[in-house]
């Protein structure tokens, strides 16, 4: 029993089915056992207990699928599996009407064993059980198919008990592959149907006992998305998508505020030179006066193109003052030896 609290515990009847999976293991290889040593074709008890045991496997099988069911659904919140498993409940249920019409009949036949009424009883067994044979037939074909590709389906589970449930699949696409054997009469195909058959029950029963004994809150579920039909969840996931892209938008303008601050450069810082402190003054006024306009004008390229921004007249004059100060242009001197 586990320790876990309700709330994070499986439900009781999981643990249960897991126990009644193992006893209809056993069970089927019983009424294998029964069918190659003990059974005589063609009597009446005989063929009433085959199909009154096939009637219980066959509830019991029914069962444990849909207990399967529930566990992949509501558990591992795996539903890929789910229409097959419906599919298969389906045809199980063809052939259970099928196994209850002639039990039925049996019976009745045996009940009535006067004259005529006795031969009208015999006719319709027989006609019963040819239909109920045919649509036998027929709804096992169909249940090979689905529980082959129930295999293939159930091997891509890998949510918990990876390996177990690829065991199962294999077991459910060697049950298919045997009972199609077993339709078309090969030797010995019906006793490894059965045996196939024990064993996937005892592996699907092994599986709900280990998921039994583990927190529910600590099982994984599968990553399949689920569809959200619900009014609320619309209009909540609407206004979410709207202010995820307020957001979005007030985030870009912000970036392209800065992105602008950053593209326009901080303004320069113009030296301006205070003439009347030069000891040179008049020197440097008279060099600069007497100027051409060509070297003038050189000049003030010259210190225009130190700086980006667009400069006044005064400014430029008083750079080139600075320039003319800088190179001691107005000394003729300057080359002079010391």
């Amino acid at each position: 029993m586990s320790n876990f609290p309700k709330e994070t515990s499986l439900p009781k009847f999981y643990s249960t089915t897991a126990l009644i999976a193992f006893i209809y293991a056993g069970f089927t290889i019983l009424f294998l056992v029964y069918k190659q040593f003990f059974y005589v074709n063609g009597t009446w008890f005989h063929g009433l207990t085959v199909n009154g045991l096939a009637l219980l496997n066959t509830l019991v099988w029914m069962g444990i699928l849909i207990v399967f069911k529930l566990f992949l659904n509501r558990i591992l919140k795996y539903k890929k599996a789910d229409s097959l498993i419906n599919v298969s409940l389906v045809f199980l249920l063809i052939g259970l009407y099928t196994v209850t019409l002639v039990v039925f009949k049996s019976v009745q036949l045996y009940l009535s064993l006067d004259g005529e009424q006795d031969i009208n009883s015999l006719t319709s067994f027989a006609s019963t059980s040819f239909s109920s044979a045919v649509l036998l037939i027929l709804s096992n074909i169909a249940l090979i198919i689905v529980t082959i590709l129930l295999g293939i389906r159930i091997l891509k589970i890998d949510i918990i008990l990876n390996k177990l449930f690829s065991i199962l699949g294999f077991s459910l696409i060697l049950l298919g592959v045997f009972s199609a054997l077993s339709v078309v009469n090969i030797t010995g195909s019906e006793i490894l149907t059965f045996l196939v058959k024990a064993f996937t029950a005892a592996v699907l029963g092994y599986i709900l006992k280990e998921a039994s004994q583990v927190n529910y809150a600590d099982l994984p579920v599968s990553q399949e998305p689920e569809k959200r039909n619900d009014l609320n969840y619309s209009k909540a996931n609407s206004q979410t998508v709207i202010s995820s892209q307020k957001v979005a938008e007030k985030t870009e303008k912000i970036n392209v505020l800065k992105r602008s601050k950053e593209a326009v450069p901080a303004p320069e810082v113009i030296p301006n030179l205070d003439i009347n402190e030069l000891e040179d003054k008049e020197m440097v006024i008279s060099y600069f006066e007497n100027l051409s306009k060509e070297e003038l004008s050189r000049l003030e390229a010259v210190v225009a193109k130190k700086y980006t921004q667009s400069l006044s007249e005064d400014q430029i004059k008083n750079l080139v003052i600075q320039h003319i100060v800088e190179k001691k242009s107005y000394d003729h001197n300057r080359f002079a030896p010391k």
